[in-house]
């Protein structure tokens, strides 16, 4: 706009639009932070390959490239399967960034039980994501190995049973009065003689 004497000027003046709710620019603190290193820390236990929820840590250092302090930044942890748009979680960091400096966040990162195959975990702050790393889920094959000797176990247990409920259902001979019988070698016939 121009001023009186011809020079031209800068304001920032509230535009309002009847019917339409006015509310104040949101600030802008200055800080913009960028992801300097990232990795995925952890390994499957026992408890995993049984099916437990597999966890893992990711591992940041972030940077404040702007000009003002990041304090309390809130990113967003998202976990994706595959080609499967992933789903986000807001996880905020105490702690300030100042300008120029950096800092080492860290987050837990759980998937759902029994999950396995492809995943992607994703780190976004503000609108853009700022880095993503794979994570190869192996199966939890002790769910398998469960199963199989379940397939077995039941089975025989249940046929073991049966045989027991059939001997002892089973209708028996009556038994005979039992003669003691001699065994052929002892018999009055198969003595010895003794010389007259």
């Amino acid at each position: 706009m121009a001023t009186v004497t011809g020079e031209a000027s800068a304001a920032d003046v509230p535009l309002v639009v009847a019917g339409h709710p006015v509310a104040p620019l949101p600030e802008s603190s200055g800080a913009r932070i960028g992801v300097l290193d990232a990795r995925l820390e952890g390994s499957g236990g026992l408890l995993t390959w049984f099916g437990a929820p597999p966890v893992r840590r990711l591992v940041l250092t972030v940077g404040n490239l702007g000009s003002g302090v990041a304090k309390d930044p809130v990113f967003r942890v998202g976990t994706a399967r595959g080609l499967l748009a992933p789903s986000w979680e807001e996880r905020k960091w105490r702690g300030t960034i100042p300008a120029g400096q950096r800092a080492r966040v860290a987050f837990d990162v759980e998937l759902a039980a029994g999950a396995h195959g492809p995943y992607e975990v994703s780190l976004k702050y503000g609108d853009k994501v700022l880095v993503t790393e794979p994570w190869d889920v192996p199966r939890p094959w002790g769910v398998t190995l469960f199963w199989i000797l379940l397939c077995l176990v039941v089975p025989a247990g249940l046929f073991r049973l049966g045989m027991v409920v059939v001997d002892r259902l089973r209708p028996r001979p009556p038994a005979a009065a039992a003669e003691p019988r001699a065994l052929p070698w002892f018999t009055p016939e198969a003595m010895p003689r003794l010389p007259d």
